[in-house]
């Protein structure tokens, strides 16, 4: 009852975090154990939110030990059906963890045709690649499958998770659920040679995740992926932009990441000059505070009075409701990230802190001003969700408003204070990487 409650609390609250998230592969979703869900693992709390909002059935996790010091918070993890698992760094130095404890509750639960969602990353970082899984699933389903008698049925199913920006409020998700592993397939190879077995189940498990998320070796080529993927978006592929489309814009990042990839060991050289081309360029309009897209054809060639008149018409007419949308919604909006900033918690924190608090700082704040309009006013129960209504509308339309203001700054910035000389080296920038895209795609078909 409690965990169906929290459940639509936890959908609520990744509909106002996220702008989007885009689930694929729903065919292959299973909503019967016995069942081990594996996913890769950048955002700590969000990415066990999502994938439980998902499912129709409970689901059952395997977490840190280190989350069970404190007895109350363990009770509470226990009644979730959170088992603890021991790592390194969960035990004192020299001693060899010991999880016989945490396979025999798991087995338990799978037994009880329970489903499980493993990270088996092992650990959670703010970054786009898969790290190497350890192999604590495959010997969990492996030695599971081999207790039984008879075939157990077991699946994994391997879901992929990738973030347009994992710490970002109103950004975008795309989930891709991959086709099911049937853990039998491997029982007699698991009977002939233990190791080898569980070795190869954990590289299948690594290729159907990194299958549908960007793969970079190390954060210098991630900045060089996430530049290359915005300038392409902007300049070589508009309609796939990440606002317009997400799915297809991550699915098109996911792309560049191999052909960069493919690119870095066929033609070195072209790799290395449109690398530091990127980077220069992003340098150069970071430098004036601009994106790419004032380098589009399509912007150089407004009229940049007509474009002045529009938004200063725009500020003009939403500035009523701007003023209404800061008052009614700023403080909850600002309560968790001012309580994120003051935790020093790691930034792989920031999404799941930000929308957790807010889940509680906005209803709670909406119930304060409905109370005051209640004290002076005698509001109907229908008055009152036409309010809240308009609080949340309100509060969107003052996002936008704000998000446009800064947009204007670095217009008019744009059209009155960049030297023109400025402008002709950025575009000089601009159209020597497209002729090194243009390149890099003749060389990458042959």
């Amino acid at each position: 009852m409690i965990y169906h409650l929290l459940k639509q609390l936890v959908r609520l609250s990744l509909f106002f975090f996220f702008k989007k998230i885009v689930v694929s592969g729903k065919q292959h979703m299973l909503h019967d154990g016995p069942l081990i869900i594996v996913a890769n693992h950048p955002n700590t709390l969000t990415d066990p939110l999502i994938i439980a909002s998902l499912m129709k059935q409970q689901i059952g996790f395997l977490g840190n030990a280190g989350l069970f010091t404190n007895s109350f918070f363990g009770k509470f993890l226990e009644y979730f059906n959170v088992i603890p698992i021991f790592r390194k760094k969960d035990v004192n130095p020299g001693v060899t963890p010991n999880n016989n404890y945490s396979f025999s509750k798991c087995y338990e639960y799978l037994d009880k045709k329970g489903t499980i969602l493993i990270f088996p990353e092992g650990s959670s970082y703010y970054e786009l690649k898969l790290r190497e899984i350890k192999t604590g699933t495959a010997r969990i389903a492996l030695s599971y499958n081999l207790l039984k008698d008879n075939d157990t049925n077991l699946k994994i199913l391997p879901i992929s998770l990738d973030y347009s920006d994992a710490i970002q409020f109103r950004s975008m998700v795309s989930v891709t659920i991959g086709e099911p592993i049937p853990v039998s397939t491997y029982k007699q190879d698991y009977l002939k040679n233990e190791r080898k077995s569980v070795l190869e189940l954990t590289g299948r498990i690594q290729t159907l995740l990194e299958r549908n998320i960007p793969n970079t070796s190390n954060e210098e080529q991630e900045q060089f992926l996430l530049k290359s993927h915005k300038f392409y978006t902007t300049f070589n592929n508009p309609k796939s932009d990440l606002q317009l489309n997400p799915k297809q814009s991550l699915d098109v990042r996911a792309q560049i990441s191999k052909s960069l990839r493919l690119l870095s060991k066929t033609n070195s050289e072209l790799y290395k000059s449109t690398e530091s081309k990127v980077h220069l360029f992003f340098n150069e309009i970071a430098s004036e505070k601009l994106t790419p897209k004032f380098f589009t054809d399509k912007f150089l060639y407004k009229n940049k009075n007509v474009v002045c008149v529009s938004y200063f018409l725009k500020f003009l007419l939403l500035a009523p409701i701007y003023i209404f949308g800061l008052l009614t919604n700023y403080i909850p909006y600002i309560l968790p990230s001012v309580l994120f900033n003051t935790s020093k918690l790691d930034i792989e924190y920031k999404a799941s802190v930000q929308m957790i608090v807010g889940l509680f700082t906005f209803p709670l704040f909406y119930w304060l001003q409905l109370k005051l309009i209640g004290y002076y006013f005698n509001v109907e129960f229908w008055e009152i969700l036409f309010l809240i209504i308009v609080f949340l509308i309100a509060g969107y339309i003052a996002m936008y408003y704000w998000v446009e203001v800064k947009g204007f700054k670095r217009v008019f910035h744009f059209y009155f204070f960049v030297k023109k000389d400025k402008k002709r080296s950025i575009l000089k920038l601009r159209d020597e990487i497209l002729t090194n895209i243009e390149i890099a795609k003749a060389s990458l078909k042959n």
